[in-house]
């Protein structure tokens, strides 16, 4: 079976057409490149991860149209909710890699984003890679894109169980509104308390869940940031190395509206340890931190 699947892979991949392909801005730039015959694609039914991956590796990186041909594949598959889970997953990750990697693949691309400092010329580009499920973002003065999770839940989550959905549903509300950028944070601390919560209880409600460690670290990054905040956002002042004021009433708060939480016994243990120190940070605070938040 395996043998057949590989052979069925190679004849969409390698078995096309020859034709000359576009950039972003709809110029061409090379002449013939194979182009994947999209009626063999849809004939593909695939029932597990291996194989599903094994037809990724074959798409090319460096073109968003595999992100489409990727999307037909996963939606023919045919498997039960867990397996089709462990699927999204594949689906995922070669999401995020071409998205991470793209402008570096596709020469033209990044020749284009360079030369596109214009609303106009960035706009263009917006509009092409949203049809791919795709956002451009900036940091810290450098772009890069990244999937726009609504896209892929509205596409292709139909199909997911019910865990994967609000997982889901859960980082579509934090990529809408940003965390933290250059080491500084954007959300106010009612925001970040909110996050902690919700992803403890789902991470107790759905232990079980296949990406369980994405969602841990998630909750580990917004406990994190309550308990000592950023670089640019720090809880300790920065030459006294004093606890901030409205942090300490924001910890004392927290353990006193949350007491059955399973993050209201670090804070305490945290408010305990800081008292010990008179609110100060010391080594202490980092060794906290790796055995209760980073373990």
């Amino acid at each position: 079976m395996r043998y057949i699947i590989i052979m069925l892979i190679g004849s969409v991949v390698f078995s096309c057409n020859f034709q000359q392909t576009k950039n972003v801005d709809g110029k061409p730039v090379v002449d013939n490149v194979p182009v994947i015959d999209l009626q063999e694609v849809a004939e593909i039914r695939l029932t597990n991860p291996n194989d599903f991956r094994l037809v990724l590796e074959k798409l090319d990186p460096g073109d968003l149209n595999s992100l489409n041909l990727a999307g037909i594949v996963f939606r023919n598959c045919v498997a039960d909710t867990l397996t089709r889970d462990s699927m999204f997953v594949v689906f995922n990750d070669f999401y995020n890699n071409v998205a991470a990697n793209y402008p570096e693949n596709n020469e033209s691309f990044s020749t284009q984003l360079s030369k596109s400092s214009s609303e106009n010329g960035l706009n263009q580009i917006n509009t092409n890679l949203a049809s791919y499920g795709i956002l451009l973002k900036s940091s810290e003065g450098i772009s890069y894109i990244e999937p726009r999770l609504e896209f892929l839940s509205e596409n292709y989550g139909s199909g997911l169980s019910l865990a994967y959905r609000e997982y889901l549903t859960l980082c579509i509300k934090e990529q809408q509104a940003p965390f933290a950028e250059d080491g500084l944070i954007l959300i106010p601390v009612d925001s970040i308390v909110s996050r902690i919560l919700v992803w403890e209880n789902f991470v107790s409600k759905y232990p079980d869940f296949i990406a369980i460690r994405m969602a841990q670290d998630q909750y580990t990054q917004y406990l994190g940031a309550f308990l000592t905040g950023m670089e640019n956002s720090r809880v300790f002042d920065s030459e006294t190395n004093h606890l901030d004021d409205n942090a300490k009433l924001g910890f004392e708060s927290f353990v006193a509206k949350n007491p059955g939480s399973v993050s209201s016994g670090i804070v305490r243990a945290y408010l305990d340890l800081l008292e010990s120190t008179r609110f100060n940070y010391t080594e202490k605070v980092d060794s906290f931190l790796l055995e209760k938040v980073y373990h």
